[in-house]
């Protein structure tokens, strides 16, 4: 059992403060408690960042202050200080896959993410109980507190605004066409969709609560219904009532489950007829949900199939300036451009580098320079990148400007030869792994410090420090560059 002994701390505290320092001290252990069970060191901190932090940089210094204060090392446990974490009553729960919490924002069980918490809240006055009798949280001692995203902070662009708009008459004119299915590979935007729909519904006090759940959650509590329960059908049905949308994400996960199949098409018949919004998402096209019943295919094909692809290379700018707003850290736009060009695979590669980047704010204080950004996402950026030939460059740098093949490799100095070489030099320095002689021997047999040369001037084009010849380029160098990019696939 834990011992509250506040001297022990006291001192404790002190010893790390002389051990780190003030300012290290202020940064990571300013907010954390210290609980000693006469077994183990419980320290308390505020977030799983921190934990992260302390673990891989501060563990030895916890345990020199143990060796003073206490004579010697003892293991270290770490918790989570959450003062808004919801408690869980002692009650039985007649389904431990749903989650919900009464005010304020969903709460993920441990080892949940937020998008595997089922969220049910009747409006304000509303005076209706929760379907299926009282929703309780997973018994744990790890509640992350994380909101539910909203369609406030979506950013919409050409790849999603059919779904976007999709998502808006959900909320907006509930039940007019249903189902809505949302499909598209990961890290799109489905999931911010479904919860933003959530979010929306669940603010209108005019409004029956938005039930929220994924197909995993959907099967395990009908299997649950199926195991535990004489009348499998009435209690499972009965956790639908009272609904105004019901909100289903990855459905992709029922294919060849036909028990639950069935009971999912008389859910979607039943609550159609009640005028419930019902929307979906997926991973793929309906004609693709494979060993999917041909009742379930016609019923999503009736109502609004949206498809949603990869982000546009401005919608994923927006995307992490969004992010860095929300974080609120000191990263300028330059970083940001820079951030967006190189990391554009989907939105979890730009979450993931700003991640790093906060990290490193935390750590030094300072404000994220460009240096920065590239040293500290070298390896990510180097891993994102397509392995793009010297060949390819060549043929394409040609083809843009309408060259003859092979006039970047021969000795002609032209104008609009010259500048279309020191390009493709350029970009065979940022997206090849060639060293410069490499580089300079297959466009002509230059020298190193000539690919060195092109490198400034092209970077000098570009900030519009160096002019151009204007019979050089048809397109400003920066355009042209973006036009190469995304026929070589890297921009």
């Amino acid at each position: 059992m834990e011992v509250r002994n506040e001297g022990i701390e006291k001192r404790l505290l002190a010893a790390l403060t002389t051990k780190l320092g003030p300012q290290r001290f202020e940064l990571w252990f300013k907010h954390s408690r210290l609980n000693f069970d006469e077994t183990k060191l419980v320290v308390g901190v505020q977030n799983p960042f921190t934990v992260a932090r302390i673990r891989a940089s501060y563990i030895p210094e916890i345990e020199q202050a143990c060796v003073e204060v206490l004579g010697q090392s003892f293991p270290i446990d770490f918790v989570i200080n959450k003062a808004e974490t919801v408690a869980t009553p002692a009650a039985r729960t007649p389904a431990p896959h749903l989650a919900v919490k009464r005010s304020g924002a969903p709460v993920a069980p441990s080892g949940l993410s937020v998008s595997d918490v089922v969220c049910l809240e009747p409006p304000p006055n509303a005076g209706i109980p929760s379907p299926g009798g009282p929703l309780k949280t997973l018994p744990t001692t790890n509640k992350t507190g994380r909101r539910f995203a909203s369609l406030k902070t979506f950013v919409e662009g050409l790849s999603n605004r059919l779904a976007y708009r999709a998502a808006d008459l959900a909320v907006h004119h509930p039940g007019e066409i249903n189902p809505i299915y949302l499909f598209g590979p990961s890290s799109v935007g489905k999931t911010h969709l479904l919860e933003g729909i959530w979010s929306a519904v669940r603010r209108r006090s005019d409004r029956l609560p938005p039930l929220y759940l994924t197909a995993e959650q959907f099967i395990s509590s009908f299997l649950q219904a199926s195991i535990h329960q004489k009348s499998t059908a009435e209690v499972f049905r009965a956790k639908f009532k009272g609904i105004s949308v019901l909100l289903i994400d990855d459905i992709q996960h029922l294919s060849g489950k036909n028990a639950t199949q069935t009971e999912f098409l008389h859910t979607i018949d039943t609550l159609r007829t009640q005028g419930v919004q019902l929307v979906f998402s997926g991973d793929r096209p309906v004609r693709e949900l494979s060993a999917f019943r041909s009742e379930l295919i016609c019923r999503l094909e009736a109502g609004m199939v949206c498809g949603i692809e990869q982000p546009e290379r401005e919608t994923m700018l927006h995307i992490f300036r969004n992010m860095v707003q929300q974080r609120r850290v000191p990263i300028g736009d330059d970083v940001c451009r820079f951030v967006a060009s190189r990391l554009n695979a989907h939105a979890r590669q730009l979450s993931g580098a700003l991640n790093r980047l906060h990290a490193v704010y935390l750590s030094g204080g300072e404000p994220i320079t460009l240096a920065v950004a590239e040293e500290t996402l070298d390896d990510l950026i180097r891993n994102n990148q397509r392995n793009v030939r010297l060949q390819e460059i060549d043929k394409v740098v040609c083809e843009t400007f309408g060259l003859p093949e092979d006039s970047l490799q021969s000795r002609s100095q032209t104008k609009q030869v010259s500048a279309a070489r020191m390009l493709a030099m350029w970009l065979a320095r940022k997206y090849t792994r060639s060293a410069l002689s490499e580089i300079g021997k297959y466009f002509g047999g230059r020298s190193h410090s000539t690919v060195l040369t092109a490198q400034k001037k092209v970077d000098g084009w570009i900030d519009g420090k160096h002019p151009i010849h204007a019979e050089a380029f048809d397109l400003p160098p920066a355009e042209a560059i973006r036009k190469i990019e995304r026929i070589l696939q890297v921009g």
